[in-house]
């Protein structure tokens, strides 16, 4: 069964694109457009022009050809948005936003509080996670950027199920007081911040608190900082995502090097015909591409146990 909604979403859509729905134009793997649909607009492209009217009515994940080309019209989600977003800010990637979810133990119906908005990219990912009947707080100092995420809320169909202020935490503590499942902080200082993360906290459910840090000794005066506002299960990992392929090496080890001399071993296997062929190269993973990012940050994760009334 198709929903039809009231509005365009990233929740729900039909099974054909409309007018006013968002849109991920994938022209190649380095390069994807979020667009907004309407009619009478052309979007300009590596492969050319192409026209809205061409997209609307088509179905998702549909080829189009373009003037000079073809793309693909894919429906977003939070990893996609991630991925073409407009960038304000440094943004958290797919495997940080992943672990954070699952730091956060965010679900559908869960109260989120998050510091440092930035260009909203696990803002989306939290509001896809906790929709349809919870809520996220997002809070950042900056107002052009908290103004540009709620418009980005509105014209996605999230705007129900989030809330965008302007607001340093690490002064004036959250939007919320005793209510928040979890707390996600990527401030500066966020050793200042916790204590106002354990007050927007529920008392009765308690609740975990993850924060994000690019350095150590951010990481060590945030677990201080945990440790005395009452905060337990201190624990912090780092993400160090790695792509191998595999490929087809010659290997040999020191004993057949000291028994047979600089030759490669070779293996025998059976074709499809039942014939025996000796085959030199065994089959290993590499790391490829050779240059990939290592490093993005710390995360420091806790639990802040329930009060027993």
């Amino acid at each position: 069964m198709t929903l039809a909604p009231t509005e365009p979403s990233f929740l729900t859509y039909n099974d054909r694109i409309q007018e006013g729905d968002t849109v991920i134009v994938y022209v190649t793997y380095g390069q994807m457009v979020p667009t907004v649909v309407k009619r009478g607009q052309t979007l300009m492209m590596k492969y050319g022009a192409l026209r809205h009217e061409f997209i609307i009515g088509k179905k998702w994940g549909q080829r189009l050809s373009a003037t000079a080309g073809y793309v693909y019209i894919l429906r977003p989600s939070s990893d996609l948005w991630t991925r073409s977003l407009p960038r304000r800010t440094q943004i958290l990637y797919t495997a940080d936003c992943a672990q954070i979810l699952s730091l956060l133990d965010a679900k559908p119906g869960s109260v989120i509080c998050e510091s440092g908005t930035g260009s909203g990219s696990l803002s989306h990912a939290i509001a896809l996670t906790v929709a349809p009947n919870g809520h996220l707080y997002t809070h950042d100092i900056d107002e052009t950027r908290t103004s540009k995420v709620l418009e980005e809320f509105k014209t996605h169909g999230l705007s129900s199920v989030t809330t965008a202020v302007v607001r340093n935490v690490c002064t004036s503590g959250f939007h919320v007081e005793n209510d928040a499942d979890g707390v996600f902080l990527d401030v500066p200082a966020p050793w200042e911040a916790i204590p106002f993360a354990a007050k927007s906290i529920s008392r009765k459910r308690g609740g975990r608190l993850v924060s994000f840090s690019p350095c150590l000794e951010q990481v060590q005066r945030a677990c201080l900082a945990m440790s005395a506002a009452g905060f337990i299960s201190i624990e912090t990992i780092e993400l160090v995502p790695e792509q191998k392929k595999i490929v087809n090496q010659h290997r040999q080890t020191l004993e057949e090097f000291e028994e047979i001399g600089d030759a490669y071993p070779k293996e025998r296997k059976r074709n499809a015909e039942g014939e025996v062929k000796e085959d030199s190269r065994v089959s290993t993973a590499i790391v490829f591409p050779y240059s990939q990012p290592t490093h993005t940050g710390y995360l420091t994760h806790a639990t802040l146990l329930p009060v027993l009334e």
